[in-house]
């Protein structure tokens, strides 16, 4: 009986068995038919050449996923191409392509079902020591399947659909094949894509706020913002400078961590660019926590202590001290009391004692209610040179600028309780991991991304968005399986 049918890498170290293969196609075969049926069904008027487009499309996604269980290194490549340009190519070719983030997403679930598939409790085992914590991150989109003070309409599919993906991305990560040298593709990836991300947004910087918003097409308030001085921010290929920002402190924390050191001065260079383009105060705090935790990692953690309690007292003077205005012409409160509106945008999240127990409903407030029946396609934001320019803000309580605050507006307190222990759960089980003298570059980098990510999600609606929500937690997932697989050799 034949065994394998061929080689995964050139070192022969793993192989592809014919069950594995039967199973794939089996299953992505029924994906095909699930999907030409669906679309039929959902539009039983359309011509056939849209049925044939649709069943094309989904041959495509099984050959795509048969290329990913043979070379699992490729999707990181995928990932990063696809999240940082999907917003971009919206602008320039067709709002459709949005759809390829979707699209990724199932093809790499699908890789993971077919992983399962194949091999069963052996997959999993990896996970067993953080059964804990995925257990109780596994309530959220129980809740959001449920949406106890909700409907299941439009704004329920949109804002369901967004964070079951973004959690997704988190097992795909953790479950990937040979996480190790995924990894190193990673991070080779990443030395691509943010260089040509920095270097696109000076570019942006170069051209001037008039050329971006009456050539460029850009919409002041998203691709386009000012800081409360005056300076300009862009956002690269990103809807916003602060998910441009992300993807830099995301490539400071693989450069710090797991990088090799030509690699390393890329990521810190540009990431440093990219930062500077982007003019976000938030990544002060996080590039401040990923200095922390490096200096702890070399041994120096009294130096880090001294440094620490003074970054905190600077931060407490720089917020008590700096103004702004939540709105152009409204009075200016200091950064500390206002935190430039959000306080207001999350205060929009709690409505009462029964929006603070079941909250509001899926999509009542936030990024969900953006979408409205008609299910339909939606261009991306661009600029109408007959109206004058306005900004969006963070108190319009339909974006309520925090993960936290959008998830208790949806489901409630259970849901806030069950996402934020689940991932303090996992921060703790990686602290002891990196003080247990045992650990490795790959434990210190996880941490860092969690750390920084959490910090982040406090004023960003970031489970939704591509860089702070999507490939933040798919490159979390996979720093943990690097990790697992590591503790497992040793």
């Amino acid at each position: 009986m034949i065994t394998a049918i061929g080689r995964l890498d050139r070192s022969g170290a793993t192989a592809l068995d014919v069950g594995l293969l039967q199973r794939s196609w089996c299953l992505l075969l029924g994906v095909v038919v699930a999907g030409t049926a669906g679309y039929v069904a959902t539009y039983p008027d359309s011509a056939a050449i849209g049925v044939a487009g649709v069943a094309i499309g989904l041959l495509m996604v099984v050959g795509t996923v048969r290329l990913l269980l043979r070379a699992p290194w490729l999707a990181p490549w995928a990932a990063l191409i696809i999240f940082s340009t999907s917003s971009e190519l919206r602008l320039r070719v067709h709002p459709g392509i949005g759809l390829l983030k979707d699209v990724l997403v199932l093809v790499l679930v699908l890789v993971v079902v077919s992983r399962l598939l194949s091999r069963g409790p052996r997959a999993l085992a990896g996970t067993r020591t953080l059964g804990g914590v995925l257990a109780a991150i596994a309530v959220v989109p129980a809740l959001y399947l449920l949406d106890p003070a909700g409907q299941h309409g439009s704004s329920w599919i949109f804002g369901s659909r967004l964070l079951m993906e973004a959690l997704a991305l988190l097992l795909v990560g953790l479950l990937t094949d040979r996480p190790q040298r995924t990894l190193q593709h990673l991070v080779r990836a990443m030395t691509v894509v943010l260089p040509l991300e920095a270097a696109f947004a000076w570019a942006q910087r170069a051209a001037g706020l008039e050329a971006l918003l009456r050539g460029w097409g850009y919409q002041y308030g998203a691709q386009v913002r000012v800081t409360s001085g005056g300076s300009l921010r862009t956002s690269g290929t990103f809807d916003d400078p602060f998910q441009l920002a992300a993807l830099a402190v995301l490539g400071l924390a693989l450069g710090l961590f797991v990088a090799k050191r030509g690699q390393a001065v890329v990521l810190l260079v540009a990431g440093a660019a990219a930062l500077g383009a982007t003019s976000v105060r938030t990544s002060l705090v996080q590039v401040a926590i990923l200095l922390l935790l490096y200096a702890v990692r070399r041994g120096w953690w009294r130096q880090a202590l001294a440094l620490t309690a003074v970054a905190v007292l600077a931060g407490i003077f720089l917020l008590a001290t700096i103004t702004t205005s939540v709105r152009p012409g409204a009075p200016e409160t200091p950064l500390l009391f206002g935190l430039n509106g959000r306080n207001l945008a999350w205060g929009q999240a709690v409505q009462g004692w029964e929006s603070m127990l079941i909250g509001n409903g899926v999509g009542a407030l936030g990024i969900g209610s953006t979408r409205e029946l008609p299910l339909a396609i939606t261009p991306p934001a661009s600029h109408d040179p007959a109206v004058a320019p306005t900004a969006s803000f963070a108190g319009d309580p339909a974006f309520l600028d925090s993960a936290y605050a959008q998830v208790q507006s949806d489901v409630g307190l259970a849901g806030t309780i069950a996402l934020v222990g689940g991932f303090v759960g996992l921060a703790v089980i990686l602290l002891r991991r990196c003080r247990s003298g045992r650990s490795d570059a790959t434990s210190w980098a996880a941490l860092a991304v969690l750390a920084v990510s959490m910090v982040d999600w406090i004023g960003r609606s970031s489970l939704a968005s591509y860089a702070t929500g999507f490939l933040t937690l798919y490159v979390l997932g996979l720093l943990l399986a690097a990790d697992q697989e590591r503790q497992i050799q040793r």
